[in-house]
């Protein structure tokens, strides 16, 4: 006969209950304790039932007990927050302003063809090297335009389906318009027909 061990964990009705041979709820009690230390959870004496017995009955080597534990938080992801950086946007006798631009180009209201459009008025009507997501959260508030939650993470995703702008080699802080992205400004917006 082989003795068994049952550990029994209670943090705040999570329990999590192990039962099995020494050296599997070691392992597993073992693991537990890692990840409850990285999860930074703190709990009194009372929070936390730990009971141990050896017992002299056969029990399966692997029979695992575990209780879901209750979820406190929802899973959404808050987007970082953007910091708008500011830029002319109003223009002068020789630019053209951000708004106007937008109206010539007439680029719809998917968020891709916004910041290409954007993008290639920061760059080549204004002269800039790049641009930034600042910049572009500064020019979502400017036009009035609904600002995605994810800005950064859209424009990757944009740059991997259609290869209008990409990230700066250099510094990736900045993006730069692709050769695609200047030739659909320049030559393809707007969209005949519309």
């Amino acid at each position: 006969m082989s003795e068994s061990t049952r550990v029994k964990i209670n943090l705040k009705e999570g329990l999590i209950e192990l039962e099995g041979s020494e050296k599997f709820v070691g392992q597993y009690l073992d693991e537990f304790k890692i990840l409850l230390s990285s999860a930074h959870i703190k709990s009194t004496d009372s929070d936390m039932n730990i009971d141990s017995k050896n017992t002299s009955e056969h029990q399966p080597t692997e029979n695992k007990k575990k209780s879901p534990a209750k979820k406190t938080a929802s899973s959404k992801k808050i987007a970082p927050k953007v910091p708008a950086e500011r830029f002319d946007v109003h223009g002068n006798d020789t630019t053209i302003s951000l708004q106007a631009f937008m109206d010539e180009k007439k680029p719809g209201t998917k968020n891709g063809n916004l910041i290409v459009v954007i993008g290639y008025y920061i760059t080549e009507i204004l002269g800039n090297k790049g641009f930034t997501l600042g910049q572009i959260e500064y020019a979502y508030k400017m036009l009035n335009l609904k600002r995605p939650g994810h800005l950064r993470q859209i424009m990757i995703n944009e740059k991997n389906e259609r290869d209008l702008f990409e990230m700066d080699a250099e510094d990736k802080n900045l993006w730069n318009l692709t050769r695609s992205g200047e030739i659909f400004v320049s030559d393809q917006l707007p969209v005949s027909g519309s």
